[in-house]
């Protein structure tokens, strides 16, 4: 399941945090082999925004909503990123 986090700031525009979710279920733990956006990158809904390598197989990580890549949080390479674990910022519109 996904994690989504939506936070209102007057300093920011309105925007949801992206968690890793379970890609399989027995993955407790992925690496993010890449990113396939880059941040400012319009997204749609179904969009292949990073490979995910899990505890059995290489998986697609697509984003959930419309929006905009705000800013990717772990970067590509990173080992070990638990379930759960707040991974980019989306926003609706810039």
């Amino acid at each position: 399941m996904l994690l989504l986090l939506l936070l209102v700031s007057d300093a920011l525009p309105q925007h949801t945090m992206i968690a890793l979710p379970a890609l399989s279920p027995t993955m407790e733990r992925g690496t993010i082999l890449r990113w396939t956006k880059n941040e400012g990158e319009q997204l749609s809904e179904g969009d292949l925004l990073a490979e995910i390598e899990t505890d059995k197989a290489t998986m697609g990580f697509e984003t959930p909503e419309e929006g905009y890549l705000a800013k990717i949080l772990v970067p590509a390479g990173t080992k070990d990123v638990p379930i759960g674990q707040v991974t980019r910022h989306g926003v609706a519109s810039i």
